[in-house]
């Protein structure tokens, strides 16, 4: 996290016998300098006069370059880097640590010879980082004093192209496609492009290019041959390039190709996505989790629409002229976005979708009606033709109307897969299977950064929760989401991924208005950026060849990490055997399920809502299709043929598992499961009306969301829920709940020192399954002692949300509380103290900012000093944390105590309301997830 172990003590000593010789003959040089500056008159600044030319000579001897960069913010100074280190690593707000401005920032040279030198004009830019400062305050300025609801869109300003500026900086080193056709980089032309820019082009594993040993076998892996086809099928010149264009690089990845190297394929899809012909349809602001606003897109030409390109900047500087300040500007987006949402014109923009009910998050528990499980796709098809002919259609609702179209017409046996991951990536470490190949990045560093990847994911959820919330749509979380939010309200840390489902419905709500649309966080609350996708076969509902298990996705456009979507709905494919016990228990009879069937009336004029309004081979069941495809082989392909036949096979299987409708036909599958309220995803998974309804209202990752009114019913049918709260071992890790964390045994062990293998980190002597209150600052000791800077940060950070989960579960599971009573109580925790739950993360993109600017800090402090100004704030927040421990420990938790009045209700102190499940007085018998709370 703080990379101290890359202090080299033994440096330091060696550069201090001679430090003051070098300082005494710098400033001889800089006031023999200073001498023929002031006797020529000075130089203009203009033209990159003085200060650049003092800047770049003495910057490879000292460590004092020209404001660092950064307005207002000295990185020599103490007290500043002990603000940054704290609040890089322990402050999740979304507020940054310093201001943008035109000079220090967009104007100053970055990378390269000319690194340091102030350029003109915004005219002069030939590439630029798309800081959210920069592009919200332009685009939103552009927007209120068009009028407009739409301009011209680039990837360039939304996503992260930190890597592609490196290319763009170039002046004097070539590189062609080949540079990111190969499996792994040409280390000659890596080191000529680093040595030009003077800086890493990648940080993950760029060790591994000094290992002649890897860096051969990896050469050799892919033939001169392959390359040279690779190129030729994916990538081609770029005509618009002549050396030095502005925003323009010498070659287009025309076609992504997938088995490169994590660091190759990132620079691969970057340059596919700049020169990319796909627009998302709009974007979608966030008010918070209050209000969604709409701004359309217009498709412009190629990548040529950023925000110099379109003269945005330039317009927006010549608005803004009267509030410079010694010709420098601050960006202030916040400001401007608060202006934007208080605009007359805004309202226009303000979506509010008629079926929707906004206010379902003030309950305690929403009510799911059979309703929700059914769409009719022929209706809507109807609906909106209609509408196209008499006033016509949005872009959302025609690119709906096209997906329903094409979705009737497709055959489940049939279906492409429309998700695409980058799981043929060469490096198992890079998790490519749990990316979108569009966008996955390795970012700053992001594979070798915890602490990055674990906000990246949270950030992902508490967006979309917020997204959810402020449209009234339904969600709730699933399989491991659920089961790890069980525990203390957060995801297992080692979950690459987010499981969300959603009724039939609400996925139709969200393919109409959203699908394709960028959806940007509130930038007074985070800085995220994500793409929502949605399948264009949504109105199957059948597995089918089981390429489409995903109904839609939620991914994040600067790293490709993303959510999973699954809607639930009726549909013809066979209940799991699991799923009899609820159909018996809410017949409230004797029979069982098969007796039921046995009995059940099959009447062949029932409406049959499986087909949809399907056309085509769409309409004919697996039988009929196998029939068709022996009778036409010509119009099919062998993948096609092959599909068709394990589809039959799969529905012949059937007859011979043990569902409880084996021996119903399609049709009479899809009757039952309508009868009993039995519904499924495309991957198979069920559940019913009363598991699933009425959800409740919770917090995850420090934001609402909803529950299955069953949770530890609805995870017992895809795992093994252990009853027991407490103490808990799983695949290597280890669940301590006076952390309320999931910890890599491995990793207790060490900090732990249970092998007594380290003097000078003191054992725990205690066991891990009954820790006392002095433990946890022994251990939370031993993890700064240990390195384990993340895992503390994430403790540290997540205390609220962890806290605020113990004690859900302590009144949830307290028989002593009546069931109205505990309605009351946890409307008063929701209400209350949920609102002021601070973020369990910090905002990635504010995090890589930070991060930057701590490896500028190393480079310009004592390596000693540095590391007491780090260990002098963790020392302060092991404190913290420790204190805030003992009053959750003593129940008097200041969290916990609510202003008198404050609710309206009679209770203000919830420390000693529910079980004690922490402390020395917990209860013993703890085993609460035995069964499903009722209240």
């Amino acid at each position: 996290m703080l990379s101290i172990r890359r202090f080299s003590m033994f440096a330091l000593r060696s550069v201090r016998l001679h430090i003051k010789k070098i300082a005494i003959i710098l400033v001889t040089v800089q006031l023999l300098l200073t001498i023929i500056y002031v006797l020529n008159g000075g130089l203009s600044i203009i033209d990159g006069g003085w200060k650049s030319f003092t800047s770049s000579f003495f910057e490879p001897f000292t460590h004092t370059t020209r404001n660092n960069f950064y307005a207002n913010f000295d990185l020599r100074s103490k007290d500043n880097v002990v603000r940054l280190c704290e609040k890089m690593n322990f402050d999740t707000s979304g507020e940054w640590i310093d201001t943008y401005t035109l000079k220090n920032n967009l104007l100053t040279v970055k990378m390269g010879a000319e690194k340091g030198q102030v350029l003109n004009s915004v005219e002069d830019l030939r590439y630029y980082d798309n800081d959210p400062r920069l592009i919200w305050s332009v685009v939103l300025d552009h927007l209120l004093e068009s009028d407009s609801n739409e301009y011209a869109f680039s990837w360039y300003d939304w996503a992260n192209f930190d890597s592609i500026n490196k290319l763009i900086a170039l002046k004097n080193t070539k590189i062609s496609c080949q540079f990111v056709c190969e499996g792994v980089f040409d280390k000659e032309v890596l080191e000529r492009v680093e040595r030009e820019i003077q800086e890493r082009l990648f940080f993950t594993n760029r060790n591994k290019y000094d290992q002649p040993i890897w860096y051969n076998k990896a050469r050799n892996a892919v033939g001169s041959n392959s390359v040279q086809q690779i190129m030729h099928d994916h990538c081609k010149n770029n005509d618009a390039y002549s050396g030095g264009t502005p925003f323009e690089l010498p070659f287009i990845v025309s076609k992504i190709y997938e088995k490169l190297r994590p660091e190759v394929y990132d620079l691969h899809t970057k340059n596919h996505l700049l020169y990319s012909n796909f627009t998302p349809l709009s974007l979608t602001v966030l008010d918070s989790d209050k209000d969604v606003y709409r701004i359309n897109l217009r498709k412009a030409d190629s990548s040529k629409s950023n925000i110099v390109q379109t003269k945005l900047l330039r317009n927006y500087l010549q608005r803004h002229k009267d509030e410079m300040v010694n010709g420098d500007l601050i960006f202030n987006h916040t400001s401007i976005f608060e202006k934007f949402l208080d605009h007359a014109s805004t309202k226009k923009r303000k979506l509010n979708i008629e079926g929707l009910d906004k206010t379902i998050f003030t309950r305690e528990y929403l009510e799911l009606s059979p309703s929700d499980f059914h769409f009719d796709a022929k209706m809507k098809i109807t609906e909106l033709e209609s509408k196209l002919r008499s006033e016509g259609l949005s872009s959302h609702d025609t690119h709906y109307l096209q997906s329903l179209k094409t979705s009737i017409t497709t055959a489940p046996a049939l279906q492409k897969k429309y998700f695409a991951e980058a799981s043929d990536v060469i490096d198992a470490t890079a998790e490519g299977h749990h990316r979108d190949r569009r966008f996955f990045s390795i970012g700053h560093n992001i594979l070798d950064d915890p602490q990055e990847f674990e906000a990246r994911l949270t950030s992902l959820i508490r967006t979309f929760q917020k997204f959810i919330k402020a449209n009234g749509l339904i969600s709730w979380l699933s399989h491991g989401t659920l089961y790890g939010y069980l525990y203390d309200g957060l995801k297992f840390p080692w979950d690459g991924d987010h499981d969300l489902q959603m009724p039939i419905k609400h996925l139709h709500y969200l393919s109409q208005y959203f699908n394709q649309s960028l959806i940007l966080e509130d930038p007074r609350e985070g800085n995220g950026r994500y793409l929502l996708d949605v399948g264009s076969a949504i109105t199957v509902r059948v597995q089918g060849n089981g390429e489409n298990n995903i109904d839609a996705r939620f991914i994040d456009i600067d790293s490709g990490m993303y959510i999973d979507i699954t809607g639930l709905s009726v549909s013809s494919d066979a209940a799991k055997q699991y799923m009899s016990k609820f159909v018996e228990e809410e017949e409230s009879s004797d029979k069982s399920f098969s007796t039921l069937i046995k009995d059940y009336k099959f009447n062949e004029n029932d409406h049959f809502d499986e087909v949809d309004g399907r056309v085509g081979l769409a309409k004919y069941s697996i039988f009929e299709l196998k029939e068709w495809v022996n009778s036409h082989p010509d119009d099919f392909t062998d993948a096609e043929k092959k599909q068709v036949t394990n589809t039959y096979k799969k529905e012949l299987d059937i007859s011979r598992s043990d569902s409880a409708e084996k021996d119903l036909s399609p049709k009479e599958r899809y009757l039952l499961n309508e009868k009993y309220n039995l519904y499924n995803c495309r991957n198979q998974h069920f559940s019913s009306l009363n598991i699933l309804s009425p959800l409740r209202n919770t917090m995850f990752s420090g934001v609402s969301a909803f529950i299955p009114n069953r949770p530890i019913t609805s995870l017992n049918n895809e795992y093994k829920v252990p009853p027991r709260y407490g103490f808990l071992t799983f695949q290597g890790k280890v669940y301590l709940p006076e952390f309320r964390y999931w910890f890599s045994f491995f990793d207790v062990k060490k900090f732990a020192n249970l092998q007594s293998r380290d003097p000078k980190i003191i054992r725990l002597e205690n066991p891990l399954n009954n820790l006392k209150f002095s433990d946890i600052n022994l251990l939370l000791t031993n993890m700064i002692k240990c390195g384990f800077h993340s895992i503390f940060a994430n403790l540290f950070n997540s205390f609220e949300s962890t806290v605020y989960r113990l004690k859900e579960l302590e009144i949830q599971y307290d028989l002593s509380i009546s069931e109205e009573e505990k309605k009351k109580i946890l409307k008063v925790l929701r209400g209350e103290v949920a609102k002021n739950m601070k973020s369990p993360v910090k905002d990635p993109v504010i995090y890589t900012y930070e991060k930057k600017l701590w490896e500028r800090v190393e480079k310009l402090m004592n390596a000693s000093n540095l590391y007491d100004i780090v260990l002098q704030v963790e020392k302060r927040k092991v404190e913290e944390f420790v204190e805030l421990s003992r009053q959750v420990y003593k129940r008097k938790y200041d969290g916990f105590r609510l202003p008198d009045g404050g609710s309206g209700d009679a209770v203000t102190d919830l420390n000693h309301i529910g079980l004690n499940l922490f402390g020395d007085n917990k209860k013993t018998l703890n085993d609460i997830f035995g069964s499903d709370q009722k209240y």
